[in-house]
């Protein structure tokens, strides 16, 4: 099932989201003609869970909580309901599969390599007790080329992730009668 679109800038929720009850009571608590409240929300909902997200990089979530809130213009004392907590759960289970999994323990292997790289000024300056460095720069430089050999395949494991989602959204929403396409 598809609940959330991307399109032009901006998110937007398909009909079916609304079948999903966590998603419609948010829909119905916002008692406004533009719903302006209920877009917030499900456009935070998207960018905390979607893979796709720009912000998933964000290893943290609280961290990726504060720069949604500051980036996209929420109110500063934003905190998501219990109702938006329930939904974000239920969009969480849909966009999930083997590969976004993947990709997400892939980018928090990445965090924690980018956390190591920044402390190389200080390990450059790191000697032993006979005075010879302990991280030597050909070790360092080393790293730094298997990296870069890596962020090509980092790319194209999102691209793929990416498009199963797309499949799996024309998958599930497919209108195709019972039995339609064979056994």
């Amino acid at each position: 099932m598809k609940l959330l679109e991307w399109s032009n800038y901006q998110v937007q929720p398909t009909e079916e989201a609304l079948l999903v009850r966590p998603i419609r009571r948010l829909y119905n608590m916002d008692r406004s003609k533009q719903k302006e409240r209920f877009m917030q929300q499900i456009s935070y909902m998207f960018f905390m869970v979607d893979p796709r997200s720009t912000y998933s990089y964000i290893i943290d979530l609280e961290e990726r909580h504060k720069q949604i809130v500051l980036q996209e213009g929420l109110p500063e004392n934003f905190k998501p309901s219990p109702e938006l907590q329930e939904a974000m759960e239920i969009y969480e289970k849909h966009t999930t599969t083997s590969s976004t999994r993947l990709l997400e323990s892939t980018r928090i292997a990445v965090d924690a390599l980018s956390e190591e790289l920044k402390q190389t000024r200080e390990r450059l300056s790191e000697r032993t007790d006979k005075g010879a460095a302990v991280y030597k720069v050909n070790d360092i430089m080393a790293s730094l080329e298997r990296v870069l050999k890596f962020i090509p395949q980092l790319q194209e494991l999102e691209r793929r992730v990416d498009a199963e989602i797309r499949e799996n959204t024309r998958a599930r929403g497919s209108e195709n009668a019972m039995f339609e396409d064979g056994l």
